[in-house]
């Protein structure tokens, strides 16, 4: 008789093994199409968080919930890679640590916003997902104001937003959790 707890750990282990694997593939994969990035691709390391709701990262290791993995997988490898690369630049952009007196829910969706423009202008095949017509829309509306789509510029502009369009935002932006990042 196979023991139901050690068969859900096995299950787990396997798991946590499969999502390495993707992960590492998408490393690769932005690699080779990206290799000055080749550093910052291979600084952070995986571990499954299960009270993860998706995935994070905290600038050493990105954290994940296994299951959001696996899904986000059947949803094509460019969904993985986008979010792998989009963590990877909130570093390169230091969002993680220069928050500073700013209030948190603008400047996470700020920060989401500036690293999803730079995806969306980039138009890599590992990455690449033409934006819809509200992305589009609301880019050309923050150039109009300022030129280059800066997390601290995107804040000032999100600034004087009602709550209802803050919520769109952030369903449209929101990549990644950013707990891990306070």
């Amino acid at each position: 008789m196979i023991d139901p707890t050690r068969h859900r750990q096995l299950e787990e282990l396997n798991m946590v093994e499969l999502c390495t694997r993707i992960f590492r593939n998408a490393r690769n994969e932005l690699y080779l199409n990206m290799r000055y990035l080749d550093l910052s691709l291979s600084s952070l390391g995986f571990e499954a968080d299960p009270c993860c709701r998706g995935v994070g990262t905290d600038g050493f290791v990105i954290y994940y919930h296994p299951d959001y993995v696996c899904d986000l997988y059947q949803r094509g490898r460019v969904h993985v890679n986008r979010a792998y690369l989009h963590m990877v630049l909130h570093c390169l952009f230091c969002h993680l640590w220069s928050r500073k007196e700013r209030d948190q829910r603008l400047w996470d969706l700020a920060a989401d916003i500036a690293v999803e423009n730079i995806m969306d202008d980039l138009y890599e095949k590992a990455v690449y997902l033409r934006p819809n017509s509200f992305r589009r829309e609301k880019y050309h509306q923050w150039k109009e104001k300022r030129s280059v789509l800066t997390a601290e510029a995107l804040y000032y502009l999100l600034t004087s937003c009602e709550e209802a369009e803050i919520v769109r935002l952030e369903q449209e932006f929101r990549m990644d959790e950013h707990h891990f990042w306070y």
